[in-house]
């Protein structure tokens, strides 16, 4: 029997997943924020269901990317930060199994870079930004035409610094990494006859800095008012010491062990001037605008080839920047800026189009939700849930209480008007009324008034981490079937029977 004739009735067909680096949530126009230029993000906005509180599961590329396509938080992979996954099975493997085919075009950002995982073809633009390996196809196409590295054009002039991390693109506009992506994937979408259903990834770089977009796309936000950066009231003294060291390692990369390549990122803000702040933030803007631009493409290639009524389309990014917020650039730590994410879904047929969720959202729960619209079954491996009845029906049963994020030796729980950021093994944690304090700048950990509500959140963590790590994915990581460990039924309150979701007594 052929495969895709088990797809369930009215499941979309297709799905196509557009990832940024690095995007706060706060840059689609449509969505409230007047500053940017996004008409055709505008367009999917009004087209999908919206999620004006997604949060991704890690501060940084490589650990929320692991958690994404795993569906395991990172104390069940061991992926917190720059670690290698690829050895993990993740959600893409059912829906290759199923008798999809799976492409990936551009940045997945798996360790180690080159491996297939579940893909049956891949476009590599991984290699940032380095151009001494062959496996990556942007580095080979620039050194095919004769280019040079941009990331080291852009990082050498002696002057990185003082730009904050932004400057012009200096090659040729269809040199630019995210151009190059986009026509990657349309090339792909316009060509594809396979008989197949797909599962296509699109994973841009930007707008991860250097914040280079190309001249044409920063020359639309020239003279037009952007919003300054939101500093601190009591700045770096009223943070916990871990935080106070990331804040001076970000203003001096000779501060860490290793100092990042090309010293893309570290800058110190305090001597910047409202325009120098305004400056960045324009690069940084425009470069979303030209991945606006390439997904215009996209849902334009989709429409001609008549795939727009049965493909579930996604948009979002793997984590956020502080853009200057808290007299940061970059992420790592666990503000709002650095996990809040756009998260747009287009049902087929736009069914839904314009509606907004403002309610709690994990991208956790993206891999279960996608498995669900294909009428799969989701394996008991992972750690989410399906929010496919939120997405389609509004069904408030699957909105989360609370959202997770895990990074390094850094645990946050958001709750709705609560955000607790526990530092593994250190003296200090904080602890923020969201509604009263968006800007997390008064830490209530030390308040006695807090003192019960901080506690029974701390629980509310052991319990969610103890029973995801003992009795969930971490004895199934490359199981297919994925069978949560479970207190068998026989005799439920004995935990020397422990066994693989068994219902019968172990021998």
């Amino acid at each position: 029997m052929n495969r895709r004739a088990t797809l369930r009735t009215g499941a979309p067909l297709n799905v196509v997943v557009i990832k940024t680096d690095q995007q706060r949530a706060d840059t689609i126009a449509a969505m409230g924020n007047p500053h940017m230029i996004t008409p055709n993000l505008d367009r999917l906005f009004r087209e999908s269901v919206a999620f004006s509180k997604a949060y991704c599961c890690g501060a940084t590329c490589v650990a929320s990317r692991g958690a994404f396509y795993t569906g395991q938080f990172p104390h069940n992979t061991g992926c917190y930060a720059f670690d290698k996954w690829t050895h993990n099975r993740s959600w893409v493997h059912e829906i290759k199994d199923a008798g999809y085919y799976t492409a990936a075009m551009g940045k997945v950002h798996h360790i180690p870079f080159p491996d297939m995982m579940a893909y049956d073809e891949r476009v590599i633009a991984e290699n940032f930004p380095n151009m001494e390996v062959s496996f990556d196809d942007y580095a080979n196409y620039l050194k095919a035409e004769g280019q040079e590295s941009p990331c080291r054009l852009l990082t050498q002039d002696g002057k990185w610094m003082e730009k904050c991390t932004s400057d012009v693109f200096p090659l040729e506009e269809k040199y630019h990494v995210d151009q190059y992506v986009g026509r990657m994937a349309t090339r792909w979408i316009n060509d594809y006859d396979r008989d197949e259903p797909f599962y296509l990834h699109v994973g841009f770089q930007g707008p991860h800095d250097p914040y280079d977009p190309p001249k044409r796309f920063l020359d639309m936000y020239e003279g037009r008012d952007v919003p300054l950066p939101h500093f601190d009231e009591k700045g770096i003294d009223a943070r916990p010491p871990q935080y106070a060291r990331f804040m001076e390692a970000s203003r001096n990369p000779d501060k860490f062990d290793i100092a990042p390549p090309y010293g893309v990122w570290a800058t110190d803000l305090r001597d910047k001037d409202e325009e120098d702040l305004k400056r960045m933030r324009r690069h940084y803007y425009a470069k979303i605008t030209g991945i606006d631009y390439q997904v215009g493409k996209i849902l334009d290639t989709l429409e001609a080839r008549h795939l727009m009524d049965n493909t579930l389309i996604l948009f979002t990014s793997d984590h956020g920047d502080n853009l200057g917020d808290h007299e940061m650039i970059y992420k790592w730590l666990m503000t709002e800026q650095a996990l809040r994410v756009p998260l747009l879904a287009r049902l087929p047929g736009a069914a839904r189009g314009g509606t907004v969720d403002e309610d709690l959202f994990s991208q956790m729960d993206i891999g279960p939700t996608i498995l669900t619209a294909l009428g799969l079954e989701v394996p008991a491996r992972l750690d989410g849930s399906s929010n496919w009845k939120r997405l389609t029906e509004g069904n408030r049963s699957e909105v989360p209480e609370k959202v997770y994020c895990e990074d390094n030796y850094l645990t946050m729980v958001r709750s709705k008007d609560r955000k607790l950021i526990y530092y593994a093994g250190q003296e200090q944690e904080e602890y923020f009324d969201m509604e009263a304090d968006p800007w997390e700048e008064h830490n209530l950990a030390k308040d006695p008034a807090y003192e019960l509500e901080i506690l029974k959140l701390k629980a509310d963590m052991l319990e969610w981490l103890t029973v995801s790590r003992y009795l969930g994915s971490v004895v199934h990581v490359n199981d297919a079937g994925g069978e949560r460990s479970i207190w068998p039924a026989y005799h439920p309150h004995d935990p020397y029977v422990l066994s693989a979701g068994s219902k019968k007594p172990a021998k």
